[in-house]
């Protein structure tokens, strides 16, 4: 019963991370479209930082990506699989942290809770096995 929990948790956790692109890179964009509008940025710059902006949207995805495929890499018998989500969790619960504390906002702590749930249910699993 304990497994079934975990596995539940770990999968929204990673679809959560995965799902997360497309809110940065279709909801957050506007609001960088919008702060491009009423500035007079070098277009280069603009450039570059689109570049970036996506970049971190195929990141999230990816990362989600990762995690699930490392929970199939685990039912299949892998020793390793755990690595991959921990990492991705140990991440997300640092920047979700540190970007709350500095920034002050509580949106962050969006990527905290994402990072615990993957991390902690990770555990659970690899316990439970």
């Amino acid at each position: 019963m304990k497994r079934n929990i975990y596995s539940v948790i770990y999968w929204i956790s990673g679809l959560l991370i995965a799902l997360g692109a497309f809110g940065h890179g279709i909801g957050g964009a506007r609001n960088v479209r919008m702060a491009f509008a009423a500035s007079n940025l070098d277009p280069r710059v603009a450039s570059i930082i689109w570049v970036v902006w996506y970049w971190v949207s195929g990141t999230m995805l990816l990362f989600g990506a990762l995690a699930l495929w490392a929970w199939f890499a685990g039912r299949r018998g892998s020793r390793e699989w755990s690595v991959v989500p921990i990492v991705i969790g140990v991440f997300y619960m640092i920047t979700g942290a540190v970007t709350t504390a500095v920034e002050r906002d509580a949106f962050w702590l969006l990527f905290l809770v994402e990072g615990t749930l993957l991390f902690g249910s990770t555990l659970g699993l690899k316990r439970t096995a």
